[in-house]
């Protein structure tokens, strides 16, 4: 079968591989779609040791089955499914409080096994869930960032937030956004370097817009909101100088959610943070209750993918890869690889 496969650091191109089999618990997928995540082009880009080559990427898809491993009763060839990018052990004591995300054996695809940008894939049962009627199978592959934002809301304890900050505009910053106005909250200001991906964030719904390299995020916050600053900053994007400005842009009381993972260490003031009570968070992958959320709310109509969502064959993978490390395109945000053709 034919696969993106990344064999080296900075390499990346199509080539014939073994098609999987699958072992006892688990199917064989036929990959409908595979959607590239901002953590693969980063972990490319630093040589990022969870992603060392070689391997084939790829952790956010659906498919439909074509081989069913031994034990497998839950589903059958044909069923058409999308996958958690958690591969969880189920036995240690975070898989058993429901906390999966945080699994002490845990594995995601694309890092120690095979992923999804490839024709076929391998799949562990107790990753997978039916499409609920009407989503489709490119809403599917989206179904784990759109989660990761649904994880992030559910982690804040505010409930009808008068204004949330979200920093960063690329896929999951955009997910946030949307989920963000599905759950009540009243006006939410969305800051980005990019002027074309603030235009998206209008279209999807952002009360405000501020490009950071022209206005400043935290006086746009305080203007918002009278002043006091956000109920709710959520960053996208994990500079060391996002995560600064979330903490400031936060009302005393507030919340800060950190998800971004572009830099490590981080220089903060504790005095912001410990004076002014501000709650800090940090928000890691996706649970099962948060992609059945994603599913239904694609299925509710409730989530908008048309003005920046592009699907590409997968023989074009190499290509779409390195042109969104290198030159990311104004006309789309995120984009799907399609291994065997739309549905």
């Amino acid at each position: 079968m034919q696969a993106l496969y990344y064999p080296a650091w900075d390499q990346l191109e199509m080539r014939d591989v073994p098609e999987p089999k699958p072992n006892t618990g688990e199917v064989v997928l036929r990959v409908l779609a595979a959607g590239i995540c901002g953590s693969e082009l980063h972990g490319f880009v630093a040589h990022a040791a969870r992603r060392t080559p070689p391997l084939i990427m790829g952790h956010e898809f659906s498919g439909e089955v074509a081989e069913v491993g031994h034990g497998v009763k839950e589903f059958k060839v044909g069923d058409i499914v999308v996958a958690s990018s958690q591969i969880a052990c189920g036995h240690c004591e975070y898989c058993l409080d429901a906390e999966v995300q945080l699994c002490r054996n845990g594995e995601v695809f694309g890092t120690k096994r095979p992923g999804a940008f490839a024709e076929k894939v391998a799949v562990p049962v107790t990753t997978l869930m039916p499409l609920p009627k009407g989503v489709t199978p490119i809403q599917a592959a989206l179904a784990e960032p759109l989660g990761n934002a649904i994880h992030v809301v559910r982690l804040t304890q505010q409930r009808f937030p008068e204004v949330a900050v979200v920093l960063g505009a690329g896929t999951i910053g955009l997910f946030v956004l949307q989920v963000l106005k599905a759950s009540g909250a009243l006006r939410v200001l969305v800051s980005d370097v990019s002027d074309a991906r603030l235009v998206v964030a209008k279209r999807l719904g952002a009360d405000f817009t501020v490009n950071a390299k022209q206005g400043d995020i935290i006086a746009a916050a305080k203007d918002a909101s009278g002043g006091r600053g956000a109920d709710v900053v959520v960053d996208a994007v994990g500079a060391t100088a996002t995560r600064r400005a979330a903490i400031t842009a936060a009302r005393p009381g507030g919340e800060v959610v950190w998800l971004g993972l572009h830099d490590d260490p981080t220089d903060l003031s504790g005095f912001d943070v410990v004076l002014r009570e501000k709650h800090v968070t940090g928000s890691f992958a996706v649970t099962h209750r948060d992609m059945r959320s994603a599913l239904n709310l694609f299925a509710a109509g409730k989530i908008n993918i048309e003005p920046w969502v592009k699907t590409f064959p997968l023989a074009e993978g190499a290509r779409v890869f390195r042109q969104l490390v290198t030159a990311p395109p104004d006309d789309y945000i995120k984009a799907v690889l399609v291994p065997n053709g739309t549905r």
